[in-house]
């Protein structure tokens, strides 16, 4: 994309390349950091002090440096790297084998990678032994025409070896003009990460940090540097950025992508103001939101898929003469997309293919098919329009940065009395309005050229799951009778979507597996997968070891098969979010039938717990009635699909409580007839 000529002299106009987070400017001292010599290892190296005794490996020192250069008339990007690893356990020995991925450019400009220089230092009798990289440890292989695999690995790596290996990597901007991600959090622990790099005020970058720990230097300064031929020096920004002993990053329950997690710097390349033979040449790529609401709908692969189409407009007059009201005309463009075209499985924010091939295939990818359903809807004359969005495995947006890499879908809006519904025709399961677990990530954009504006993509509808019973116990201890288990919202769209994927014997199949000690003698499923409403499924079940006996006494769990039994959340502290994706709520009821003779000794006392600010609840009841009855409730509510780390010990606490009175057992006793004389 890139190729720059600087043969004519002209006068040099600076773009100051600002941060998208404080930097520290100010005169605070900023630590120095450890002197880490490439090639020099001490004896005393070999311990490495971590808390985590679990850690297959310790980054002692993890080192990036970017610089801009160039190379006769174009420009690139150095990076120059220097990692030291201490092997701790066998499963850290793939460590040693250093995979470097670069890409193939056109014209004969190709990433690569020089100057790779590595060695395996072991501790032999109080001594350091030290083996280095030859030839023979670095293979070339290609991925695909456009990237190649660099590998390099270092020989003699045992439990205790530490290597030591730096490298350079070049990027001409014709394959690349944004620095790679620097992550300072790994899977393992980090004693010190830095990175710095040197941004000439031609290019205004933006740089997102993320993460949930603290930066330990953090620190912009001005320098010079003389890029271009026939130019005056030209001011730069130095960044410094570095982490101490950053702890492994640890996948946790209910996470999205860990990227949304770990702490790290991104890049994108917003603008830039270059000499050139007329003048100055400037390029906004996206500067800011209008820009990138500009970008996309100028593109003919996203605004160009959603204008008025000759391909749609038989279709449109079909479909209005057949409805009447606005909802019915949005339903039916909705149906009509779902049921003849198909999704490929790919997530994207782009239709490549034409209007006419889409349809013709019957198939296409997440733009594909939504972009068409904007097209189709605004020929049936109703005002919808695209919002971009990221799933929630490509990572979170921050509303604060426009960065079009962070989006990898799009879904339609439309109005509907004064409220945004939104619609997603990939997913045949979904009700009408209801968006795909997947899109469930926070916010989305509303890409309008006079009306733009973020999205709340919240879901409308709960995970709901509601448990009736209806059973009889035996004085053997066997349970029987009719259990009634209905799906509704996100459960309903989850419940559908394996039944059409599975069909009914495996359906069945995997309940079965999910509850070996049923024995069920009937099951009713629904006919059809249809896309709205309550999923119910009914059985006739029977347990026949339900209750444990001891002497004249059951025990059973009036939960039975449906109880949590496992706290998801097992550390006692949190850094990051709870994420659901959707708001929960699990109801069971039972009514059990006590066998003759026998009455209720000891039973759970009632509970009711809520979380702070009505974000949850939990109530649990079990009674007796005057029929000898035992009647049981239990009710699990989660308001919210998102709760912060401050909230975590009191939702920690709460599946704790949940969990514990749900194993608690009824005891039954079998009363003593008197003798009659």
């Amino acid at each position: 994309m890139f190729s720059f000529s600087f043969r004519h002299r002209l006068c040099l106009l600076a773009v100051f390349c600002t941060l998208c987070l404080t930097a520290s400017v100010a005169q605070k001292a900023q630590p120095a950091g450890p002197v880490v010599k490439f090639g020099v290892i001490y004896p005393d190296q070999f311990t490495s002090s971590t808390a985590d005794s679990t850690a297959s490996a310790v980054i002692l020192y993890d080192y990036g440096e970017v610089t801009f250069d160039r190379n006769d008339n174009d420009l690139w990007l150095v990076s120059q790297y220097h990692v030291r690893i201490h092997i701790r356990k066998k499963a850290a020995y793939d460590r040693a084998t250093i995979q470097l991925p670069v890409r193939i450019g056109h014209l004969g400009q190709h990433e690569s990678v020089s100057d790779f220089e590595g060695y395996t230092y072991n501790l032999v009798n109080g001594n350091v032994s030290t083996d280095r990289l030859t030839k023979a440890g670095h293979f070339t292989e290609k991925a695909s025409d456009q990237l190649m695999i660099e590998k390099y690995t270092l020989p003699n790596v045992h439990e205790g070896s530490i290597i030591d290996y730096r490298y350079t990597v070049r990027t001409p901007f014709s394959v690349g003009y944004n620095p790679r991600t620097w992550r300072f959090q790994q899977d393992v622990p980090v004693k010190w990460s830095e990175y710095r790099i040197t941004i000439p005020d031609y290019f205004y970058y933006k740089m997102l940090l993320s993460g949930y720990l603290r930066m330990i230097v953090n620190e912009q300064t001005k320098g010079k540097t003389h890029l271009l031929p026939g130019q005056d020096d030209v001011q730069t920004s130095v960044y410094r950025f570095a982490m101490k002993d950053v702890p492994a990053f640890r996948e946790e329950a209910y996470m999205t992508m860990e990227d949304d997690y770990m702490a790290k710097i991104e890049f994108e390349l917003a603008s830039y103001q270059l000499p050139d033979v007329t003048g100055i040449r400037r390029k906004d790529f996206s500067v800011g939101w209008d820009a990138f609401d500009r970008t996309l709908l100028n593109d003919a692969d996203f605004g160009g898929k959603i204008k008025r189409t000759g391909s749609m407009r038989e279709t449109a007059k079909a479909l209005l003469s057949q409805q009447a009201d606005t909802l019915s005309r949005i339903k039916s463009a909705y149906e009509f997309i779902r049921q003849n075209i198909k999704w490929n499985d790919e997530a994207s924010l782009w239709s490549t293919e034409s209007t006419k091939k889409i349809i013709d295939n019957k198939k296409g990818n997440a733009a594909d098919i939504n972009l068409l359903l904007i097209a189709l809807l605004r020929e049936m004359d109703i005002d919808a329009n695209p919002v971009v969005l990221s799933t929630r495995s490509h990572g979170r947006i921050n509303e604060a940065y426009a960065l079009i890499k962070k989006f990898n879908y799009v879904v339609a809006q439309v109005s509907v009395g004064g409220k945004d519904m939104l619609l997603d025709a990939t997913d045949p399961y979904v009700t009408l309005g209801m968006l795909p677990v997947r899109c469930l990530n926070g916010t989305g954009r509303l890409v309008h050229p006079t009306k733009p504006r973020f999205v709340s993509l919240l879901p409308l509808e709960r995970d709901v799951e509601v448990y009736t019973g209806t059973f009889t116990l035996n004085d053997d201890g066997g349970i029987s009778g009719k259990f009634i288990h209905s799906h509704g919202g996100y459960s309903a769209w989850n419940a559908r979507r394996e039944l059409a994927v599975e069909g009914k014997k495996k359906f069945l199949e995997t309940i079965q597996k999910q509850r070996p000690a049923w024995q069920i003698e009937q099951a009713t499923l629904p006919d059809g997968v249809s896309s709205s409403g309550a999923f119910t499924t009914d059985y006739t079940i029977s347990i026949p070891e339900a209750c444990s006996r001891a002497g004249d006494r059951l025990y059973f769990y009036p939960m039975l098969t449906e109880a949590h039994r496992i706290n998801p959340f097992k550390e006692t502290e949190r850094l990051y979010p709870v994420d659901f994706g959707v708001p929960i709520e699990e109801n069971f009821t039972a009514t059990y039938t006590l066998p003759k003779g026998f009455r209720v000794e000891e039973m759970p006392k009632p509970v009711s717990m809520s979380l702070p600010g009505d974000g949850g609840r939990f109530l649990y009841h079990i009674s007796v009635n005057a029929e000898n009855q035992l009647l049981v409730t239990s009710r699990f509510i989660l308001r919210r699909p998102l709760y912060y780390a401050e909230e975590y010990g009191a939702l920690r606490e709460l599946f704790s409580q949940v969990i514990a009175k749900q194993a608690e057992q009824v005891v039954l006793k079998r009363e003593t007839v008197a003798e009659t004389r």
